[in-house]
């Protein structure tokens, strides 16, 4: 019995040592720079949903190499407040409905038509990344409900974060005023 014991207990030893030496590091630890990874237009992936009247459409005809763009990318609340956006400006700019959180029956019934209805008059191309393919291309791990993210596309190809930000919580519920969006998307505008 007491030889048992021990085989059980250096078992137990030896599994919590190996468990511990062959565990993957913590990707949300800080690390050297040089491991980071480089995004770029390779990462973008092929097919996406687009809120217009052509709904599939291919990366080739939003991202190109050698056309500047801006993606700007939208958790819930600040759809709201970029659905006015092409009015305050003229540069390219992509935006991204980050709703890959949101539940399947909840997308169907009520998430696409909203998007529908909220960009029916925008003129800036609207994705939308029901299937969170967007944002692990452009490895963003940040579902905060009232942020949003502002990458640019390079001509060279690459992608280059430049800024967040946040919105009101619970604006899309709510509602924002026409003043303070105005000032908010002249502000964005100007950070461009």
């Amino acid at each position: 019995m007491k030889n048992i014991i021990k085989i059980v207990f250096l078992g137990i030893i030896g599994f919590g040592l190996l468990t511990y030496l062959t565990a993957p590091k913590d990707p949300n630890k800080n690390e050297v720079n040089s491991n980071k990874k480089v995004l770029n237009i390779d990462f973008i992936p092929g097919h996406f949903d687009l809120v217009s009247n052509n709904p599939y459409t291919k990366a080739q005809t939003l991202f190109q190499k050698g056309v500047e763009k801006y993606i700007i990318v939208l958790n819930h609340d600040s759809l709201v407040l970029f659905k006015d956006l092409y009015r305050y400006t003229d540069k390219n700019i992509v935006l991204i409905a980050n709703i890959s959180n949101t539940p399947w029956l909840i997308k169907q019934l009520a998430v696409n038509g909203k998007l529908e209805e909220l960009y029916k008059d925008s003129k800036i191309p609207l994705i939308n990344d029901s299937n969170g393919f967007f944002i692990n291309s452009l490895d963003l791990k940040d579902n905060t409900q009232n942020r949003y993210f502002i990458y640019k596309l390079n001509s060279d190809g690459t992608i280059v974060k430049m800024n967040e930000g946040l919105v009101e919580l619970n604006s899309l519920e709510k509602g924002i005023s026409q003043e303070n969006s105005k000032n908010i998307l002249e502000q964005i505008v100007k950070s461009l």
